[in-house]
């Protein structure tokens, strides 16, 4: 055998184990995906749960969930108008707030 012919058959050892590779990380990827999507069904089926008990018990000790629900939406809105009238007004303190805040959470994560 001589060196070009050992030199091919070298290089199309490394393309069939690429192949091979490529085609097996696929597989993988499928099989992480469909995984993925089955652990989101299950986690939104238990929230969803979690949630109409939680409700179900309220509702049965007097407390009226819906009037909860848009009170807190109300206050929701409320608080995203404040703060967005907060930063057109002062934008660089706003930006300061920001900044502090991301240095203390990555000291934070940095432990």
């Amino acid at each position: 055998m001589t060196m070009n012919s050992r030199k091919l058959s070298a290089v199309k050892a490394m393309e069939d184990a690429a192949e091979a590779v490529s085609a097996k990380t696929s597989e993988m990827s499928k099989t992480v995906r469909h995984d993925l999507d089955a652990v989101g069904d299950a986690l939104a089926t238990g929230a969803s749960d979690a949630v109409t008990t939680v409700s179900d018990k309220l509702k049965a000790v007097g407390v009226d969930t819906d009037a909860m629900t848009s009170a807190a939406k109300d206050q929701a809105s409320e608080l995203q108008r404040m703060l967005a009238d907060e930063l057109r007004t002062r934008p660089l303190r706003a930006l300061g707030v920001a900044a502090a805040i991301g240095v203390f959470v990555g000291l934070m994560t940095a432990r």
